[in-house]
């Protein structure tokens, strides 16, 4: 998953090579996860984008987090970005969960 750092670990945005880079990046997933036979849940997307940015020498972080609202069963998350720009795992809860862990 990458090296673990401080939840409150902060990155710089991305620049706009980058952000193109990122863009590009982002689409293959979801065309990926579109036609592939398979689901492709946001852990497996989250290490995937990892590797793809790793090759282009692209920082960003991975989180892993978890919520449990009254009445559910625990759910996990997983979710990556590059400064501000959320790459996979985009949801409009995300501050619901608790970051368990972020991976550099």
């Amino acid at each position: 998953m990458g090296k673990p750092v401080d939840l409150q670990h902060q990155m710089s945005d991305p620049n706009a090579d980058q952000l193109t880079t990122l863009r590009a990046v982002k689409l293959a997933l979801t065309r990926c996860d579109r036609y592939v036979p398979w689901n492709t849940e946001c852990y497996t997307q989250a290490l995937t984008a990892r590797i793809m940015l790793r090759r282009r020498q692209i920082p960003m972080l991975l989180f892993v987090g978890f919520k449990k609202e009254e009445g559910q069963s625990l759910q996990g998350h997983a979710w990556t970005s590059c400064g501000s720009y959320i790459l996979t795992g985009y949801r409009a809860d995300l501050s619901s969960y608790s970051i368990n862990g972020c991976f550099l």
